[in-house]
């Protein structure tokens, strides 16, 4: 059996998302519609900054990271409390006297609420494929990579 949840993941006030590379762990903006085009998901993607590429997911933030393993072990924990509470009742219930169950519930760990800031990027529209990703950059210091096809910007 398997389980989905879904995660709000809040925008700046242009818009994008915040995405953290896996290699170099530096942050980028997306726009939510491009990296999730309707009833799709982007496979791949290219840090802006050092240009290496994985798969999308490994992109997400820790805090989303985070969020998500939150909410799986809290779900698994409402799952075993059910389960052990069942199994509670019906030894109890049983009457033959000789065996009593009990447990003490596991407790769910906080969920902690996701908040976007702004900060100061600059927008960078690929020539290639047309996407944009927001990016921290210094004139003339670094080279920027479009983060879905690669290219230099």
């Amino acid at each position: 059996m398997s389980k989905t949840f879904a995660i709000d993941i809040p925008c700046d006030s242009g818009g994008y998302v915040r995405f953290e590379c896996p290699y170099c762990h530096s942050e980028f903006k997306l726009l939510p519609d491009e990296f999730q085009p309707e009833g799709a998901s982007t496979e791949e993607l290219f840090c802006p900054y050092c240009g290496l590429v994985s798969g999308s997911s490994n992109f997400f933030t820790q805090d989303v990271v985070n969020l998500a393993e939150t909410i799986a072990a809290n779900y698994m924990i409402d799952e075993l409390n059910s389960s052990f509470g069942a199994m509670a009742n019906d030894i109890n219930r049983s009457g033959n006297g000789l065996i009593k169950m009990t447990y003490k519930p596991l407790k769910k760990a906080n969920t902690k609420e996701l908040v976007e800031n702004d900060t100061v990027e600059t927008v960078f529209t690929c020539l290639c494929c047309g996407n944009h990703e927001k990016v921290l950059y210094c004139a003339g210091a670094s080279k920027i990579f479009c983060a879905y096809c690669g290219v230099d910007i």
